[in-house]
């Protein structure tokens, strides 16, 4: 399988309870196809929301995405920040921790 990928940004979400995961996952099952389909349109070519279970008591979930180029790349951060504070607004009750590692 060959990948034509030019950039690739990891996002992990932390929250304080697993209530509140388990809400932002909803969240993403119900509109995750919406916001891929948006973002392809901008040039991401993969999105891959998943939790993560690597330690008891630690709430965690991720994303990966995959862009054509760095164009592709800024035009969909621009989309993603006003998802995000659409997601904030949205899900006030959830305060959650928001770390971007881009690679």
């Amino acid at each position: 399988m060959e990948n034509d990928a030019k950039l690739t940004s990891y996002n992990t979400f932390t929250f304080k309870s697993e209530a509140e995961m388990l809400l932002h996952i909803k969240y993403w099952d119900e509109e995750g196809d919406k916001v891929f389909k948006l973002l392809k349109s901008k040039g991401c070519t993969r999105f891959c929301y998943s939790r993560i279970w690597n330690k008891k008591g630690l709430f965690k979930t991720s994303t990966l995405l995959e862009y054509k180029n760095a164009k592709a790349f800024n035009d969909c951060q621009t989309e993603i920040g006003k998802m995000m504070e659409k997601l904030k607004t949205d899900l006030k009750s959830i305060k959650v921790v928001f770390m971007q590692v881009e690679i």
